[in-house]
């Protein structure tokens, strides 16, 4: 039987009480702490220096501006460039309980739902950089409030992790100047994938494909292109004319009925798209295809 180690873990009780489960702070981070998950929500943000995080199954570098949403249940620790003191490492820290969402709630109504953002369910982390250092300035608010404990610091603490999670998911939807760099992955592209695998035939705009995700059209243009090294344009093209390869195969039908079939009216367009994309016209395709299979 095969004893599978039980990963250290934090517990949110050690750093709130339970009528304000937020916990804010300013740490500088060390060697001591061993690679944890625990139960609560984190937000970090590295404010300082350079170094690695250990999150999931990656080893990222990171520094500042580098920000980060932690769900519950994810393994990671920071660790500096290495142990001469001269090489710091400083993140900002915002913990609180799961919880403390549906009170966030009832104080302001949120025009997405934060848990989506928030979850493990979809992504085991999410990683983004602040350009704007709107994040940075948030943070650091949030950690003077809740270091001086002013009267009504409870309350100013809440609505500054309101906005934050508004940035942050402004940052997400792609509707500010920040890249989310956990979301530029092709599990993220799926919908939109499949949508054109099923449409190619049809008039496909930017803009129904950015609703799938969702997020802005330019927002999409940037995303596609970092994970798959083409535009949407070039990848549908190259979908259609890999789907017309196909049906030219087949003695039973013309070439202008492939190009009506792959999404192209226009057969002068399909006939230099085509060469472009393999080299010879779909007529010489098509004849050699046929001749191979005789």
């Amino acid at each position: 039987m095969t004893n599978r180690r039980v990963p250290f873990t934090l517990f949110g009780s050690f750093y709130w009480k339970p009528d304000f489960p937020i916990f804010v702070s300013r740490s500088r981070e060390l060697f001591s702490l061993p690679i944890h998950v625990h139960d609560f929500i984190e937000i970090n943000y590295v404010a300082a220096g350079k170094g690695y995080h250990y999150i999931g199954d990656n080893r990222l570098e990171v520094g500042r501006g580098d920000l980060f949403i932690i769900p519950i249940g994810t393994r990671h620790v920071y660790r500096p460039e290495s142990t001469n003191p001269d090489h710091e490492l400083i993140v900002y820290n915002c913990l609180f309980s799961q919880e403390l969402l549906p009170r966030l709630a009832d104080v302001q109504p949120l025009p997405f739902r934060p848990e989506l953002l928030l979850s493990g369910e979809t992504h085991t982390y999410r990683h983004f950089e602040d350009r704007n250092n709107e994040c940075h300035r948030t943070l650091e608010s949030m950690i003077q409030e809740y270091t001086l404990r002013m009267p009504g610091y409870e309350a100013m603490v809440c609505s500054l992790l309101l906005q934050l999670l508004v940035t942050l998911h402004r940052y997400d939807a792609g509707f500010v100047g920040s890249e989310s760099k956990s979301s530029l992955s092709p599990l993220r592209l799926e919908p939109v994938f499949d949508y054109i695998a099923e449409h190619y035939s049809e008039a496909i705009t930017l803009e129904r494909l950015a609703s799938l995700i969702p997020v802005s059209a330019s927002y999409l243009q940037r995303m596609f292109k970092r994970t798959t090294g083409q535009s949407c344009t070039e990848y549908i093209q190259n979908v259609r004319i890999a789907k017309s390869c196909e049906l030219l195969q087949s003695s039973s039908i013309t070439v202008r009925d492939v190009a009506l079939q792959v999404g192209y009216k226009d057969l002068k367009f399909f006939h230099t798209l085509f060469r472009k994309k393999t080299g010879t016209s779909p007529y010489r395709y098509k004849k050699k295809a046929l001749s191979s299979l005789s």
